[in-house]
């Protein structure tokens, strides 16, 4: 270095012209790599590099402790300090008597930041103080190395918005029993040597990919880009190789913004750089693993990865086909390329959503990092040729900055390769070549390793329990195709959840969990004692017990609709709690949207899981690939499967409500309709209802339903008359429809013929009438099905591409919102069998409606609200869709009889402090429950004059009146949206509570009244905004939202805007209070579909 002046070294921006002084190089730990040299040698790749288990002597250990916790206090205000000096004799203490001492997390937090701020060769380091650290430190296996792996792989990426992370393992003892990463990075590309020489992937990972291979890993089928595993060593013992699961690897296909051509080369890159290999050293402690990761500057992929010759090097093939001249470098060929790739990888990241930025942001942000440093640190050690970006360098401000490079601590240190001291170098060489004492030694050394990693992961079968929780049935289907892939290999097991003792789960290695989510977010009926028996062990601390040293792994697919706002909510639910209990994840949630092509979802499940379940537990001589292709019957199992009708031996007259208890287990009950009423003009068919229906339900014992308000009936409804008849003059071999009692019988897993579980014994006209959706959209298996039954060619083409291509589907589905009886009409030619179709089709579930009543002042009725369903399909110009329940609700008559159950719902009760004001919002019949809260309270208060309710509802057996003072309630304000005012229900009803108080007021938007402005309930609260905000940061208000999911979130967000503009906050803040009211209980919603 050129130091003449031993006060500082000048360093020039030759842009500005400024001179800087750098006087921080006086703390350098060791020579620079010019010093004492007669030629510079600063641009070798890695300028020095500390030796394989190297041991630093205990005064080394004491003096650098020292400076680096005078800097940690010094940091902390603290230096001199009495906490300081406690501290540097207890470390004192610790050195003198064990050669070592731990740092705390604080300590090494402040540590892990400086030593990213000290990396001379850093373009990121303004990031320095955000790195988050994982301590490490604790654990003693490969297995818990790979486990704090995955998690930081997890947390770092972030779903593509990456976030700076270190995880730190233990620490160097005596220089043998190092913890350490063998991978150059957590995430690389293999790369195979060919028999011609040439290389398949990344040359720069061929001998590290030949020492996996070594060890046991199977390549499957070699592309350009396999992920690969990591191999771990913890304590000095033999490696152990892990695979890194697909879900947490996120890849960026690479294309580009103006060159089509460019998407099909098939080239990619993965978005998490993460470096494995470097020795952090802290305060005298080295720690052989700890890697850490920032984000990818672009030309660190596009100009390094993949054009540099020596790695990708696919300059030339870019070249060719952007047709450029390459017989000279005069055209600047070479340059065009870069430029090119460089803004696919921008254009790809960004369209991705993953973070990186360009060479030019990045040296700006340097730039202003390095001036910060001169002023506060007075110098900034950096790699003036590292840091200078690969292209356009003279245009980066780096280029004309002159730099000093020397070493500070805390640092990362380039250090031996772990196999270099672990006698595989021989082993890696030896593949081809050598001596044949080395080519031994290489098989001796193979089969100890394989050996190691094997016989700790393979006994005997594994035991795999199956375990499903299904309303209608799909969770049952799915879970057999499972159960039929699994039985095979492992000792499998299918159980309903309900026929399963919670207390085996710890004698199980594998636990596969196919749960469907049921109402708002709630468990199947066959899974509420599973999940009550997991709440209790959670309560518990109940764990997992260990089954050949390892912890039982798991998995979880979860069935839901995006249309319901507790999408999948059971599924995630035993995902947490399966993690909370102890055991290991096999796959992240899976989560499979009846919306959104179910099926293709789960069948990518069911071969990710079985090969997740091969790898786990080893098992040999198994090629994932074929094996899935091999099974995939499996995954269409209704098309494959024969079914039949047979006559039940069951003689006793049939009993609806019998059936439909066992089917559902739940008591149903019948009611009788007492009052019906419609509002609004239910002749217009229009997607979002014109139209709202009110029944009067009575329920002749008011010991059979007890409800509060707030909570939800379920009815069953039946499907239409006409529907079933056209339903089935399409259909050959079906049962008379006054038959004797059915039962329907399906080929099972094991090929012997099973009865139907999801339907008991009944007529074929009950089946088809109570059980059998005949109103949704018929699924691709049940489209698989008919194209196999198609006579004509044009219905059998337009079949199989509905049922095999899911954009095409998905469009249809969206479009015409078909039934399997329009599907049947258009499609004359197929002639199906009516129990195979049958099997395929979902079954009537109960649909949930807030009963909008009080059972305080109606002890024996319920009264509920629902918008008729009704709309033209094909954006107004198709069929005309009918709602199944509301439409066979408007088709009943006063008299007539429906089938229900009550089912509580005491997350949208009413508050347990009556003097809190209460802020009610609601759209469309989402005041069905508001209406059942404002009667309740106008009963408590004892305002409800018997002649007013006489008068609107009918006479109603006589009751106490509790007069309370009107003082020990809160106020009720009230926020209601509909379309017009003439579908407005229980308008004169609210009017009459503003008179008595009940509700102090009113607010109404409507969304279509003619020649007024569009304005929507979120509008009302904006505008009443100083007052909302008040009674909810004040006052301690309660909210109740009801209505649909996209008026729910417009309300969030509304309120999060209110909370931050009337609380003085920032969004975070804003959205922090917003959480706390949710976990507080004073945020209650009751959402149901998606628009």
């Amino acid at each position: 270095m050129w130091l003449e002046d031993r006060r500082g070294v000048e360093l020039r921006n030759h842009t500005t012209g400024e001179v800087s002084v750098d006087k921080l190089f006086h703390e350098n730990i060791c020579e620079g790599p010019c010093s004492g040299e007669e030629v510079c040698v600063g641009s070798r790749m890695v300028p020095r590099q500390i030796p394989a288990n190297y041991k630093r002597p205990k005064d080394k250990i004491l003096q650098q402790a020292k400076e680096f916790l005078d800097g940690y206090f010094r940091a902390s205000k603290k230096f001199a300090s009495e906490e300081h000096i406690v501290r540097l004799l207890q470390v004192h203490k610790d050195i003198e008597s064990n050669g070592k001492y731990d740092l705390t997390y604080d300590e090494l937090v402040h540590g892990c930041g400086m030593a990213w701020r000290n990396a001379p060769r850093c373009v990121a380091r303004v990031q320095w103080q955000s790195l988050k650290v994982f301590d490490a430190r604790h654990v003693q296996t490969a297995q818990e190395m790979f486990d704090s792996l995955v998690e930081h792989i997890k947390y770092a990426t972030n779903q593509g918005r990456l976030r700076s992370v270190i995880t730190v393992f233990p620490a160097r003892t005596d220089g043998q029993l190092d913890f350490r990463i063998w991978n150059s990075q957590l995430i690389s590309y293999a790369g195979y040597r060919n028999p011609d020489g040439t290389i398949q992937g990344d040359p720069s990972n061929v001998q590290f990919t030949e020492l996996c291979l070594s060890l046991g890993w199977d390549s499957q089928e070699r592309t350009q880009f396999d992920v690969l595993p990591l191999v771990l060593q913890a304590k000095g013992l033999a490696p152990q190789v892990f695979l890194l699961p697909d879900d947490i690897v996120l890849q960026v296909p690479l294309v580009h913004p103006s060159l089509p051509w460019f998407g099909e080369l098939g080239l990619r890159w993965y978005a998490l750089p993460a470096v494995a290999n470097m020795l952090f050293d802290c305060g005298g402690i080295q720690f052989p693993a700890a890697p850490f990761n920032g984000w990818y500057m672009g030309t660190e992929v596009g100009s390094r990865d993949l054009c540099d010759p020596q790695r990708y090097n696919i300059s030339e093939m870019i070249a060719r086909k952007m047709e450029l001249d390459t017989s000279t470098h005069a055209t600047l060929w070479k340059d065009t390329v870069l430029l090119e790739v460089n803004k696919a990888v921008l254009y790809s990241y960004q369209k991705c959503g993953v973070t990186t930025w360009d060479h030019h942001t990045a040296s700006e942000s340097f730039i202003q990092f390095y001036a910060n440093e001169m002023k506060t640190r007075g110098g900034c050690p950096a790699d003036w040729i590292w840091l200078v970006p690969p292209m356009s360098s003279s245009s980066s401000p780096l280029f004309h900055q002159e730099m000093a490079f020397y070493f500070l601590r805390p640092s990362f240190e380039y250090q031996m390769a772990a196999w270099s001291n672990f006698q595989t170098k021989s082993l890696v060489k030896s593949r081809g070549q050598g001596n044949p004492k080395k080519k031994m030694m290489a098989v001796i050394i193979a089969v100890r390793l394989c050996s190691y990693l094997f016989s700790s992961r393979w006994s005997k079968r594994p035991k795999v329990v199956v375990l499903f929780a299904s309303q209608s049935g799909r969770a049952e289907n799915f879970a057999t195709k499972a159960f039929v892939k699994f039985k095979s290999l492992f000792q499998a097991n299918l159980y309903s959840m309900a026929d399963f003792d919670a207390k085996k789960l710890q004698d199980q290695q594998a636990i596969i969990i196919v749960a469907s989510t049921f109402g708002d977010g709630e468990a199947p009926i066959n899974g509420e004692e599973f999940k009550k028996n997991l709440i209790k062990m959670s309560k518990e601390n109940f764990k997992f017990r260990h089954i050949n040293n390892e912890l039982p792994c798991f998995a979880v697919l979860g069935l839901g609709s995006t249309s319901y706002h507790q999408y999948c909510a059971f599924g995630k639910f035993v995902d947490v709690t399966f993690k909370e209990l102890g055991g290991t994840r096999l796959l992240p949630l899976a989560c499979a949207d009846e919306l959104n092509n179910q099926e293709k979802t789960v069948q990518t499940w069911l071969s990710d899981i079985t090969t997740a379940l091969c790898k786990q537990f080893l098992i040999e001589g198994i090629n994932y690939n074929n094996f899935i292709n091999e099974e995939s019957s499996a995954d269409q199992p209704s098309v494959h499967f024969s079914a039949r009708f047979i006559t039940s031996s069951q003689e006793e007259k049939e009993d609806v409500l019998h059936v439909l208890s066992s089917v559902h287990q739940k008591e149903v009950s019948l009611v009788r309709i007492s009052g019906k009423t419609l509002i609004g003009d239910p002749a217009r068919p229009n997607r979002d209802g014109h139209a709202t229906i009110l029944l009067q339900l009575n329920t002749l014992n008011p010991e059979t339903l007890k409800y509060k308000p707030g909570d939800h009936l379920a009815v069953f409804p039946r499907n239409n008359r006409d529907m079933m008849q056209r339903f089935v003059l399409r259909l050959r071999n079906c049962p008379a429809s006054k038959s004797p009692t059915i039962q329907l019988q399906i080929q099972g897993p094991n090929g012997n013929r099973e009865n139907w579980k999801r339907i008991p014994p009944c007529s074929f006209d009950n089946l088809l009438a109570r059980f059998i959706d005949l109103t949704s959209p018929p699924s691709q298996t049940t489209l698989r099905l008919m194209a196999s039954s198609a006579i004509d060619q044009k219905d059998k083409m337009r079949l199989e591409i509905l049922a095999e291509d899911l954009a095409a589907y998905q469009k249809w589905v969206s479009s015409v919102n078909p039934n399997i009886v329009d599907v049947l009409e258009d499609f004359l030619s197929v002639d199906v069998d009516a129990a195979a179709l049958i099997s395929t089709l979902p079954m009537i579930q109960p649909r949930f409606y807030s009963i909008s009543s009080s059972a305080a002042f109606a002890p024996t009725e319920i009264h509920l609200t629902a918008s008729l369903v009704r709309y033209r399909t094909e954006g107004g110009k198709g069929r005309l869709f009918h709602g199944l329940c509301t439409s066979y609700l408007e088709q009943t008559n006063r008299g007539d009889f429906i089938i229900c159950y009550f089912k509580s719902n005491p997350s949208f009760h009413l508050p347990p402090y009556p003097l809190k004001p209460i802020i009610c919002i609601a759209a469309g019949s989402g005041i069905a429950p508001l209406r059942g809260f404002w009667q309740q309270r106008h009963f408590e208060k004892g305002a409800f004059h018997h002649t007013f309710i006489s008068k609107l509802w009918g006479n109603f057996s006589k009751r106490p009146v509790q007069h309370q003072s009107s003082n020990q309630y809160g106020a009720i304000y009230m926020y209601y949206g509909c379309r017009e005012k003439a579908s407005q229900p229980f308008r004169n009803e609210l009017d009459t509570m503003m008179q008595h108080k009940v509700i102090t007021k009113t607010f109404v938007a409507f969304s279509r009244e003619t020649a007024k402005p569009k304005e929507y309930v979120q509008d009302l609260l904006w505008k009443d905004g100083a007052r909302v905000s008040t009674q909810i940061l004040n006052e301690g208000a309660y909210v109740y939202i009801c209505g649909k999911t996209a008026m729910a979130t417009q309300v969030e967000e509304t309120i999060i805007r209110i909370i931050r503009q009337y609380g003085e906050m920032n969004h975070d803040e804003a959205e922090m209070v917003f959480r706390n009211l949710k976990a507080g209980g004073r945020y209650k919603t009751d959402i149901f579909g998606s628009k």
